[in-house]
Formats: C-alpha cells, sequence, structure tokens
C-alpha cells in the first residue's frame, strides 16, 4: 500500500507533530510505501492576496506530491487550515487537486449543538429552555459559520474521520454520519529516556523540591487559574512549573495569570519554561512529582498522552476523556470531581505525600496498550478497509 500525509502546520505544532509521528511509524513498515508532503499556510505581513496566493500555490503542490497514493491521511481543525473564511478556500483547493481516496483526523472538536438537534427539542417541548430565537440562530450558524461549513467540506470528500476519543464522537453525532466516524485512542510515544530523575533535578534546579507540572500552550480553559489558587494553599515546598509557551492571541489571559499569582503571593514559586526542546521536556517529565491536568473542557489531549508515556502520576480534572482511560485501567489516573480551588487542592494535598522517583504502575500499563506501533495497526486497518470499498465501487 502507498499512503500519502499531508502535514499543515509547522513542525512545533502538536498537531502536525500528531500526524509526522504516523507517519514515522508507517515508515517502519516494510509493506508500506510512503508519500509525504509538507504545507505551512502563512499569514505573516505582507500584501494578503499575495499571501493566500502563495498558499493556494502550495497546497496545488502539496496535491501534486501526493497525487500517486493509494490513501492520503490528512489533519484538521479550525485553525491549521486558517481560521475563518480562509480555511474553506484553501481546504477546496487542496481537495480539487487531491483526487485520491482521503481520510482525516479531526482535532479540538467544539461545535455548538445543530439547528437540527435544537429543532427536534424544541418540537418535542423536551427542554423548555430553547427558544425560537436560539432555533433560527442555530440554523443561520449551520450554513453561514465557516467553521460549521468547513467541516461539512472535509466530512463530505473524505471516506472516513478519525477522532481520538469516544466524547468527540458523542459531540459530532448530531452533525455527520457516524457510519463515516472511527474512535482511534491516541497514542502514546515511546521514551527512553536518558537522564535520571535526581539528574534531571538537579538539572533544573528543583532537587528538593515537591514539583507539580501543567504541561502545553497556556491558555484559557485549561486549569491554570484554579492550580495558582490552589498553589496558594499548599505548603511553600511545592513549586508549580507551566511547561510549555504561551498560545498566540491569549497574551492577555497570560499576563491576567501572572496578576493572580502575584495577588496570591505565590508567584515566586511558579516557573514558566516556554517551548521546550524535546531533551528539555522530557528533564521537566522525569523531575516532576505529579502532572496535573485541570481541564475545564478538552477535546482529546496530547498532554494528557504525553504524561502516559513518563509514566509519571497523574491527577486531572473528572472529564468523560478521563474516564474513557480509566475504562481501560481503573485507577491510572487519580480525578478531582467538583471543578474547584477546594477539590483540587484536597487532592494534590492527598497525593503529594506519595511522591515517588519509579514509574506509576497503571499510567505505564496505559502507555503499553495505547502505544505508537499498536494504535498505527488501527490506523492501517481502517486505511485497508477504504481501499477495499473503492475497489468495490470502481
Amino acid at each position: 500500500m502507498q499512503i500519502g500525509y499531508l502535514h499543515i502546520g509547522s513542525a512545533e505544532h502538536g498537531i502536525a507533530r500528531y500526524g509526522r509521528l504516523l507517519a514515522t511509524e508507517a515508515r517502519r513498515r516494510s509493506s508500506l510505501s510512503m508519500i509525504e508532503a509538507e504545507v505551512v499556510l502563512t499569514e505573516r505581513k505582507g500584501n494578503p492576496s499575495e499571501l493566500r496566493q502563495a498558499n493556494h500555490a502550495s497546497l496545488i503542490r502539496a496535491a501534486q506530491t501526493l497525487r500517486s497514493a493509494e490513501i492520503v491521511h490528512l489533519q484538521y481543525n479550525r485553525l491549521i487550515w486558517g481560521d475563518g473564511w480562509s480555511q474553506l478556500g484553501y481546504l477546496d483547493t487542496f481537495m480539487r487537486h487531491c483526487t485520491c481516496p482521503l481520510v482525516v483526523t479531526l482535532h479540538d472538536i467544539f461545535y455548538p449543538p445543530s439547528s437540527a438537534a435544537l429543532a427536534q427539542q424544541y418540537f418535542s417541548k423536551a427542554s423548555g429552555s430553547i427558544t425560537l430565537r436560539d432555533l433560527v440562530k442555530a440554523a443561520l450558524r449551520d450554513r453561514l459559520s465557516p467553521h460549521t461549513l468547513a467541516l461539512q467540506k472535509v466530512m463530505a470528500r473524505s471516506r472516513l474521520a478519525f477522532v481520538c476519543t469516544q466524547e468527540e464522537a458523542r459531540r459530532l453525532s448530531d452533525r455527520v454520519s457516524m457510519q463515516t466516524v472511527r474512535v482511534i485512542p491516541h497514542f502514546v510515544e515511546t521514551r527512553a529516556i536518558q537522564i535520571s530523575r535526581a539528574e534531571a533535578r538537579q538539572a533544573l534546579g528543583l532537587a528538593d523540591d515537591a514539583v507539580i507540572t501543567l504541561l502545553g500552550f497556556i491558555y484559557s480553559g485549561k486549569g491554570h487559574q484554579l492550580l495558582v489558587q490552589a498553589l496558594a494553599q499548599l505548603p511553600p515546598t511545592v513549586k508549580v512549573v507551566f511547561a510549555g509557551g504561551v498560545s498566540s492571541g491569549h497574551e492577555a489571559f497570560y499576563q491576567d495569570l501572572m496578576a493572580l499569582a502575584e495577588k496570591e503571593g505565590v508567584r515566586d514559586r511558579i516557573r514558566v519554561t516556554g517551548y521546550l526542546s524535546e531533551s528539555e521536556l522530557e528533564q521537566y517529565l522525569v523531575a516532576t512529582d505529579l502532572a496535573v491536568c485541570p481541564f475545564q473542557q478538552t477535546s482529546a489531549s496530547g498532554s494528557l498522552s504525553t504524561w502516559i508515556s513518563a509514566a509519571r502520576p497523574i491527577l486531572a480534572s473528572n472529564i468523560p476523556q478521563v474516564a474513557e482511560y480509566n475504562e481501560l485501567k481503573p485507577g491510572a489516573i487519580k480525578t478531582f470531581d467538583s471543578y474547584t480551588v477546594e477539590a483540587l487542592t484536597t487532592a494534590i494535598q492527598n497525593l503529594i505525600p506519595l511522591r515517588s522517583e519509579f514509574n506509576d504502575s497503571k499510567v505505564l500499563f496505559l502507555s503499553q496498550n495505547l502505544s505508537l506501533p499498536s494504535v498505527f495497526d488501527q490506523h492501517l486497518q481502517s486505511y485497508n478497509s477504504v481501499l477495499e470499498k473503492s475497489l468495490q465501487t470502481a
């Protein structure tokens, strides 16, 4: 089988990295051949018309590079293809010039209820809170929102859409045909970490501290504020690391976050790392006593998968995606139920005394069962099913 992978977005972007790691695993399979194309849609300063033309030209070149593939796998969210209306044009350009069967992984699935779902509730009186105005707004949104129209375009052209969790599939259920949706869990990388825990903590200046780390881009909704407030209730020997940089467009949120830390008197106990290289990331993974993922909501979480790869103890908010991991291995990820400072503080207080240099055995179980080779096998089965159906209809 000859598989094409379209890598869209900068190499540092989590979604682009996701696709590249799948392609890396495909390259290890002797029965497969590979074609890869890379596109970074630029929005740098300059003539908008010229920038759009350059982006369209890049997508056409990528489509031509991939044209001999038997199947092409691409990644999609509302930002990496260009926010707003521009993404519709870019998607259209690539899909018109790439005639191969397409499959897509959908990321960051956050869509309001469809007008069809709201209409069913409205006319069945299942929810008295839905008004005629809500229904009209939803109908207009479904027909005029570029993000909704882009999802429709991607689904219309793709033979299969992959999502990483049952929760994401549920969120799509009122918008797309579920016959074309497959749940394949987020893979967990295999890490051969060379640095010891003691060496990592010494190098980072964290030798004597209890270290709590929140990993990933800094933006609202990931629980940074909640953790800052909880830190104020914890002993001064507890330090927090925000391992990652500020997400573009969320600079004001970061400034407010640091102002909150100053107000709570804990700014000197918080370290913000900025972007981390792979070796720097692994230092922080090893040095961490407790990984905290206090998400208000999420789609699939790359940071959770990263923590699982390091087999460190994990504390997360009790959301459906975390429950799916705990179905695989009960108790693998500890949770706090109510989304309050008090609940998070109590959970941390209960777990910090258990800090250990050893891997968490239950988290290690998840890492072994969600390994990249195992998850890629599920992709490969889906690729084969698409090709078989293509041959039947040819």
